[in-house]
């Protein structure tokens, strides 16, 4: 059993060295957005076996890093401007509803985590850790769609947000963002103090409108720079 332990754990710590040799790539723009990963050109490069590697990958996909094709190929994320529109219209509504049944629903010790969760967000934006923010940041969504007790819900958010993932890519280079995100959800954490459904889910929703519009912005400078 210890044995097993052991190889499960050096097992771990490879899929996890992997993933961030790759992320790193990505986010130093070694790796260009829509760029295909080639397997056996990584398996060399990071002297990591295939199932380490294809588990890397998966756990890349799930931050939104990688997109995995139809055909099995694997490609730094890219998202159109349209799927960026359709994922952030579709949260607004979903997240939109989850923030007002959430201040119905929850519970005085579920409020005292989302303050919790609400201030590890202003840390990071203190600090000016972009992926920090964006952790805390899908952290703070999360909690606010189980707070809304509707399973279905947060199944349908939970889905919606792994597409979202993909435009992490695309916020790095908006910098300016954060300190605007950080009173938005100053605004939304206020709603939850208030007690204040409606307002809840209409900070919400103005919340995913802005940040798609500084998406789209920074679609369209992409444009104009190639």
């Amino acid at each position: 059993m210890l044995g097993a332990n052991r190889a499960e754990k050096k097992y771990r710590a490879s899929v996890e060295d992997a993933a961030g040799e790759i992320r790193k790539a990505i986010l130093q723009g070694k790796i260009l957005p829509g760029e295909q990963l080639l397997e056996e050109k990584l398996m060399v490069s990071l002297r990591a076996g295939r199932v380490v590697l294809r588990e890397a990958l998966r756990a890349l996909e799930d931050q939104g890093y990688v997109t995995f094709l139809p055909n099995n190929q694997v490609v730094a994320s890219n998202p159109s401007r349209d799927d960026v529109h359709d994922y952030y219209t579709i949260a607004g509504a979903l997240e939109g509803l989850a923030a007002r049944l959430a201040v119905e629903r929850a519970q005085p010790d579920e409020i005292a985590r989302l303050r919790e969760l609400h201030q590890l967000l202003k840390e990071a934006c203190h600090k000016a850790d972009v992926l920090q923010y964006f952790d805390a940041n899908s952290n703070f969504h999360r909690f606010i769609a189980e707070l809304s007790h509707n399973e279905r819900l947060y199944q349908l958010i939970e889905e919606l947000r792994r597409e979202i993932q993909k435009t992490r890519l695309l916020s790095l280079h908006m910098p300016q963002r954060l300190d605007y995100s950080m009173r938005e959800h100053d605004q939304i954490m206020d709603a939850f103090l208030k007690k204040n459904p409606q307002l809840a889910e209409s900070m919400m929703v103005q919340h995913l409108t802005n940040h798609l519009k500084a998406l789209r912005k920074a679609l369209d400078s992409g444009s104009e720079a190639r």
